[in-house]
C-alpha cells in the first residue's frame, strides 16, 4: 500500500511473454497497483516511488522493457528543487533564524511602573545580565528576580517571565503610608521666629499662652498641652491652633562687574543606528567646540506591533560656550532684581505666607554690587513639641 501524495509512478511493461512478468510482479513482495494487461501488449501499473528502482531490477532480469509512463507526488517536487542550492540555503536560514530570534531577547517591557520609568528599569536589569541580545534559555529569572526586588525600595513584588523573544517585567510599587497625625500623643505647640503674635486662629485643644499683639521668642511655649484640671491635678492633650506671627527675614545677593555666561548655538540632530543595544553612528564629524547640552530618544522599528531591537537614536544637541562679559552699573542692578523677584517666586509664593514690606539696601563692593532685602512676613509660626509626661 503507498500513499498516493507522497509520490507514486505510472508504468508500461514490454515483453515477449506477458504473463510470465505479470506472475513475477504479483510475488514480488512490493506493492503495484491497478495492474492489467493492456490490448495484450504490454503491462501497465501503478508503484510507490521508493520501489521503482526494484520493479526496474525486476524487469531488466526478465529481458523486458520498463517504460515510466507518470510520475506524481511530493517526492519528485522536492527531487526538482535538489539542485537548487539557494532555496536549500533559505531554508536553512530561515529555521536559524526562526530558532535565533525564538530563544534571544529582541525587547524588554515593563508593567505596572509610575514612580520610576521604563529606561530605569531595564538599565537595572541590564546591570543583572537580564539585556537585548542575550540568549534566553541561560538567563536565571528567578535569581534575577530577588536581586533587583532589594536595588528599588519603591517596589514591594516583581515578576519576570519570557513570552517569545520577550522579557516581561511586572512590578508591584509599594502604597506610600498617610501622613498620620498622632492626635493622641501630647505636645505643645511652640514659636519657630521671633515674631508678634498678630492673629489666634483655630485653637482646638490645649491653653493659649501669649494674647493677641504679644511678642514672643523663638522656642517660646504660645499653645501648652498642658491643661488645669478642676480636681487639683492636670491633665495633657495634642495643643492644636494656628498662631499667626509677624517677623523679618533678610536675604543677601551678590553680582559682580566681571562674569561668566553661557550663550547657546543653533540645536542640531544625529542620528545612530540601534542594533541589539550596539549604536552604529550615521554621521561623521563626533566633535563639538566646548561643552553642550544632551538628550536623546529611540525610535524602534516593529514587525506585526512587536518592537524590534533595531531602530534610530535621535540625538538632540545644543552647543554652548562661557564667555567672560563686563557689566556697567545699571545692568548690575537689573539683575539683582531678577535674583530677588526670583526668590520671592521660590521661597514665598504658594507657602501660605504674606509679604507685608521689604527694605533693600545696596552696598557698593570693590568688584560688584550686594544688595540686602529685609522682609516683613506674617504666616503662622507655631510648630509642635512632644510633652514627655509621665503618666
Amino acid at each position: 500500500m503507498f500513499i498516493k501524495w507522497m509520490g507514486y509512478v505510472s508504468f508500461k511493461i514490454f515483453a515477449y511473454d506477458l504473463s510470465d512478468i505479470m506472475n513475477k510482479l504479483r510475488n514480488s513482495g512490493f506493492a503495484v497497483h491497478n495492474l492489467r494487461v493492456s490490448e495484450g501488449k504490454y503491462a501497465v501499473g501503478e508503484i510507490s516511488w521508493y520501489d521503482f528502482d526494484e520493479l526496474k531490477a525486476l524487469v531488466n532480469s526478465c529481458s523486458a522493457q520498463l517504460e515510466a509512463a507518470n510520475k506524481k507526488g511530493l517526492a519528485f517536487k522536492i527531487m526538482d528543487y535538489k539542485k537548487r542550492f539557494g532555496i536549500a540555503l533559505g531554508t536553512v536560514l530561515a529555521a536559524a533564524m526562526v530558532f535565533y530570534f525564538s530563544n534571544t531577547v529582541l525587547t524588554i517591557e515593563v508593567y505596572g511602573n509610575e514612580s520610576m520609568s521604563d529606561a530605569g528599569v531595564i538599565s537595572v536589569m541590564n546591570d543583572y545580565g537580564i539585556s537585548i541580545g542575550k540568549f534566553i534559555p541561560s538567563l536565571d529569572l528567578r535569581d534575577c528576580e530577588r536581586r533587583i526586588i532589594t536595588a528599588f525600595d519603591e517596589f514591594s513584588w516583581i515578576g519576570i517571565r519570557s513570552s517569545g523573544c520577550r522579557i516581561l517585567v511586572e512590578v508591584s510599587e509599594r502604597t506610600e503610608k498617610p501622613e498620620m497625625v498622632a492626635t493622641a500623643v501630647p505636645c505643645n505647640i511652640i514659636s519657630a521666629k521671633d515674631a508678634q503674635i498678630v492673629e489666634i486662629r483655630n485653637v482646638y485643644m490645649g491653653m493659649l499662652v501669649p494674647m493677641l499683639y504679644d511678642g514672643v521668642k523663638k522656642g517660646d511655649l504660645l499653645i501648652s498641652g498642658t491643661v488645669d484640671g478642676k480636681l487639683d491635678h492636670d491633665y495633657y492633650v495634642h495643643a492644636m491652633g494656628e498662631i499667626i506671627g509677624r517677623y523679618e527675614e533678610k536675604a543677601t545677593f551678590f553680582q559682580p562687574y566681571n562674569d561668566t555666561v553661557i550663550n547657546y548655538s543653533d540645536e542640531f540632530t544625529r542620528k545612530s543606528l540601534y542594533l541589539f543595544g550596539l549604536r552604529i553612528p550615521l554621521y561623521l564629524n563626533d566633535k563639538t567646540d566646548g561643552g553642550c547640552e544632551y538628550s536623546e530618544s529611540l525610535s524602534y522599528l516593529s514587525f506585526f506591533k512587536l518592537k524590534l531591537p533595531l531602530g534610530i537614536v535621535f540625538s538632540e544637541i545644543k552647543p554652548y560656550t562661557e564667555d567672560e562679559i563686563v557689566y556697567d552699573r545699571e545692568q548690575v542692578l537689573a539683575i539683582l532684581d531678577e535674583k530677588t523677584e526670583n526668590y520671592e517666586q521660590n521661597f514665598y509664593n504658594g507657602k501660605n505666607l504674606s509679604v507685608i514690606d521689604k527694605k533693600t539696601e545696596y552696598t557698593e563692593k570693590n568688584n560688584g554690587i550686594e544688595v540686602t532685602v529685609t522682609y516683613t512676613i506674617e504666616g503662622n509660626i507655631g510648630v509642635t513639641q512632644e510633652i514627655m509626661a509621665k503618666y
